[in-house]
């Protein structure tokens, strides 16, 4: 099962380099490659990589500039096309804005940090935080800094699975 996986990472970082990793962080921090495996993707390209310390530096500065490149992007987007919270669909009214500004009100910030270092909840903030009066360098640091532990738990599972397939 991890063979495939591991051979088709292997194959897109070969042809393509750290250059598809980038692409496909972006595209999961800009909430539109959601349904992209980049965790398997991650990992395949450490294990790609070997134990070599810079080359897996360097997956994780790839796959965290990425997601921060991603979440800044729709970020912006969401400022500058003043975006509501009632003109989402499924919004119940104008309550919810009052909601919102009171959740970043009470936990700031450091929730988007949070966020970004769990797998399913990866820049789920990111319209919330937009649409608050968050300030974009706060917003940016605060990203980058849940996807440096996002990064580091990835490369924890890698380091795991090389050791665990090491053993036989």
């Amino acid at each position: 099962m991890y063979d495939a996986t591991i051979d088709a990472g292997v194959g897109l970082i070969a042809h393509y380099g750290l250059f598809a990793l980038l692409v496909a962080f972006s595209l999961e921090g800009a909430l539109v490659g959601k349904l992209i495996p980049t965790r398997t993707f991650f990992v395949a390209t450490v294990l790609a990589v070997g134990s070599d310390t810079v080359g897996i530096a360097s997956v994780a500065l790839v796959a965290v500039v990425g997601a921060t490149a991603g979440q800044i992007a729709l970020f912006v987007l969401i400022r500058r096309t003043d975006l509501t919270l009632e003109a989402l669909p499924g919004s119940a009214g104008p309550n919810d804005s009052g909601r919102v500004d009171r959740w970043f009100d009470r936990w700031g910030v450091p929730a988007v940090a949070f966020s970004n270092a769990l797998p399913v909840a990866r820049g789920s903030l990111t319209v919330p935080a937009a649409m608050t009066g968050t300030d974009p360098l706060q917003f940016s640091a605060s990203s980058m800094a849940g996807s440096s532990v996002y990064s580091l738990g990835l490369i924890g599972i890698a380091v795991g699975i090389d050791a665990f397939v090491g053993l036989f």
